[in-house]
């Protein structure tokens, strides 16, 4: 049985298992600013916003829509205490020593890459065709998170925090796409390369069994026909949870 699947992945006759859509979904550094004293904003007491030497971590997290028709949310950013950037833009804008960075994503990507086995050994390194940004709704989606970004992180409120944009700054056209696909990183929320579901292309039932295989059951984000719009920690203590069920009843513990 194990030989039979190596072979058929293998084969470029078969469709390869599709990789997380948001495996590659983050904008790094998709707006990059110096703060206005030189420092990193941090929580004070009470709750209320202050400034301090010291790095804290921060909670700040948004989710937005590119166009106003969709029915949810297809963008998210989150608010990093410190400059940050992909190793490409960094090296084209340079980065400040200190500042804060709105670190923006596609969250429902079209985009979809592919994992390729490279022999029949389990030590055989994986084959990884990320294919970012492939789709052109990605592009676009894409292309309004970074403007979004620069609205909110140049707006009358966060003024006081600002002392200047550094990446990206108002690019437009060619050029602001050559941005964004310098900047297209991984969102670690890598997931559904093992989907559940009955099409030929589903690899585990609806109690986390694989199919093909005994004694076999798959309990993480690998399950997820797609993945979920927000940070996927939560559903896959769901889906532990829920294997725990499956288990406990199957065998009566």
């Amino acid at each position: 049985m194990t030989k039979r699947i190596t072979r058929a992945l293998l084969s470029d006759q078969v469709p390869m298992r599709p990789i997380s859509p948001n495996a590659f979904a983050s904008i790094s550094g998709s707006f990059v600013l110096t703060s206005s004293r030189g420092t990193t904003l941090s929580s004070a007491d009470r709750g209320r916003p202050g400034w301090s030497w010291r790095v804290v971590s921060s909670k700040t997290l948004f989710f937005w829509k590119s166009e106003s028709g969709l029915n949810s949310p297809d963008l998210f950013a989150c608010q990093a205490e410190v400059p940050k950037s992909s190793m490409e833009n960094a090296a084209r804008f340079g980065l400040p020593a200190a500042g804060w960075t709105l670190f923006g994503a596609v969250a429902r990507p079209k985009s979809r890459g592919h994992l390729r086995l490279t022999g029949p050994s389990p030590l055989d390194p994986m084959q990884i065709e990320a294919n970012t940004l492939c789709h052109p709704d990605d592009l676009k989606a894409a292309i309004a998170c970074v403007e979004l970004c620069r609205k909110i992180g140049n707006s009358a409120a966060l003024r006081p925090f600002v002392k200047r944009e550094v990446i990206p700054g108002n690019l437009k056209g060619a050029a602001l796409e050559h941005f964004i696909r310098d900047a297209a990183v991984s969102y670690w929320h890598e997931t559904c390369t093992a989907k559940m579901g009955r099409d030929a292309m589903s690899v585990v039932d609806g109690n986390l069994k694989v199919n093909g295989i005994d004694h076999l059951r798959i309990a993480d984000g690998s399950i997820m026909p797609r993945v979920t719009t927000g940070n996927t920690m939560a559903p896959c203590v769901i889906i532990g949870e829920r294997a725990a069920e499956v288990i406990r009843a199957a065998h009566q513990l």
